[in-house]
């Protein structure tokens, strides 16, 4: 399996994970604001991360890659 593959894979895990319900005691628990950007911020970076190496792995496919659009 490809790095990028295996970097997609992790990083969609990573948003699964953060998104999926947890136990009832999680679901009261009141989150901190620095608790809330952090999660954002590992959010952001796994999509844009999911976004770059979908858009390497298609132009790679395509072989537009350094081509302009």
């Amino acid at each position: 399996m490809s790095f990028l593959r295996l970097q997609v894979e992790r990083d969609v895990e990573t948003v699964i994970n953060v998104l999926q319900p947890g136990p009832i005691g999680i679901v009261e628990h009141k989150f901190t604001d620095a608790e809330i950007c952090e999660t954002q911020g590992a959010v952001r970076s796994a999509v844009q991360n999911w976004r770059r190496n979908w858009n390497l792995e298609r132009n790679l496919a395509t072989g537009s890659f350094g081509k302009s659009k």
